[in-house]
């Protein structure tokens, strides 16, 4: 696992993320990058990589050819602790998808 320091360590989701975070980042960055594209609004972005997660959403890293630009996705309702996580990043996994290939 990488080193993580939540964002908002009051925040009972970011407490709890970083291994969750460590395997978005290693297993899922065509995720991440459809989500910066589809639900971010960041279409020019060449990859992605989850800084943070917390209880109503993600922040991401979206590099473009010219900047890294720090985005918000927002999950579909918010989510109680670490343990939704999965189930809300699928969520917005198959929400990107089904936008970026209709």
């Amino acid at each position: 696992m990488t080193d993580y320091t939540p964002q908002n360590p009051e925040d009972p989701v970011s407490q709890g993320a970083g291994r969750a975070i460590a395997h978005l980042n290693a297993d899922h960055d065509d995720a991440l990058l459809d989500m910066a594209r589809a639900l971010a609004g960041c279409v020019e972005a060449t990859s992605a990589r989850c800084l943070d997660a917390d209880r109503f959403g993600l922040t991401l890293v979206a590099t473009t050819p010219t900047d890294e630009l720090t985005v918000r996705v927002p999950y579909d309702e918010p989510i109680d602790d670490a343990e939704g996580l999965r189930k809300a990043t699928v969520k917005l996994a198959h929400r990107a998808r089904g936008i970026l290939d209709p």
